[in-house]
């Protein structure tokens, strides 16, 4: 009985190590928001405003998370998007809502090598 219980507590223990190593390899290789160059990022977020789809819009904000990925999708959600490229800074989306067509531009910021959409206004200065 107690040959068993040794073998049943170094199980225990292989399974707890086993466990943590997974969650630790996990979490480093969890991929950083954005994308690796601005054209990407563009061509991804413009993907996501035409597939009204806020779940692939969240990881490619700078700020605001779901809330804003949500929103923002639903303002998209009435409106054809047609093109979406970088220019100058900024990420240009054209789309048309009512026959009436339009662009909304939005700040490109780069963190840590990567390059994300900042589509909350935040006073400066």
């Amino acid at each position: 009985m107690h040959r068993r219980l040794r073998n049943l507590r170094f199980w225990i223990l292989v399974f707890a190590v086993g466990w943590l190593t997974m969650v630790v390899i996990a979490i480093a290789s969890w991929p950083h928001p954005g994308e690796d160059t601005p054209e990407e990022l563009a061509a991804e977020v413009t993907s996501a405003l035409r597939a009204n789809d806020f779940h692939k819009l969240q990881p490619l904000l700078a700020v605001g998370g779901e809330d804003v990925a949500r929103s923002t999708v639903e303002h998209f959600s009435t409106a054809r998007v047609d093109d979406g490229f970088y220019r100058d800074g900024t990420i240009v989306v054209q789309f048309s809502r009512d026959g009436t067509r339009s662009e909304f531009k939005a700040p490109v910021e780069e963190r840590d090598g990567r390059y994300v959409v900042n589509l909350v206004v935040t006073p400066t200065g």
